[in-house]
């Protein structure tokens, strides 16, 4: 198969990361690839809050909606707790 399917190599602005592409060809990116640095050794998610600026703006949201989700999914069991339709399988 693979001498009847040719292989192509996408350009460097398609697949921006740190350990091989320079700091200025970041802002061409289209994407960024949040890579393992073996030099640095950095969590991904450290590196993304450091690399993508936007990060710690998309997470704080992620974070208030979970919140928001988890509120609700509270207030359901308080409810049924008081009516005592608390119908979980709980026979193991």
């Amino acid at each position: 198969m693979i001498h009847q399917v040719a292989i192509k190599s996408l350009p460097q602005e398609w697949l921006w990361c740190e350990t091989w592409c320079s700091n200025e060809s970041k802002t061409k990116a289209k994407t960024i690839d949040l890579c393992n640095n073996p030099l640095t050794k950095e969590p991904k998610l450290k590196a993304a809050v450091r690399i993508v600026a936007e990060w710690k703006d998309y997470d704080d949201e992620i974070r208030r909606l979970q919140e928001r989700l988890l509120g609700r999914n509270e207030s359901r069991e308080e409810i049924r707790e008081e009516k005592g339709n608390d119908h979980r399988h709980t026979d193991l």
